[in-house]
């Protein structure tokens, strides 16, 4: 799994956890460090349509497999 953290663009307490793995990808939602909401299932269209792979990049890292 490859973990991506990045900035949200208009909200500079808002950051998005993209969490990539091999049936698609898993969306976090994290404002002032605090996770809201469960996360979303989602594909890569999904993610480009609401703009998140246009934003900053943070961090990203590879964690192995449970």
């Amino acid at each position: 799994m490859i973990k991506t953290i990045y900035q949200d663009k208009y909200n500079p307490q808002k950051t998005w956890e993209v969490t990539s793995m091999s049936h698609g990808f898993y969306l976090k939602q994290f404002i002032c460090n605090k996770q809201f909401g469960r996360g979303l299932r989602t594909t890569r269209e999904y993610l480009k349509s609401i703009g998140i792979l246009d934003m900053k990049i943070l961090t990203r890292w590879e964690e192995a497999e449970k």
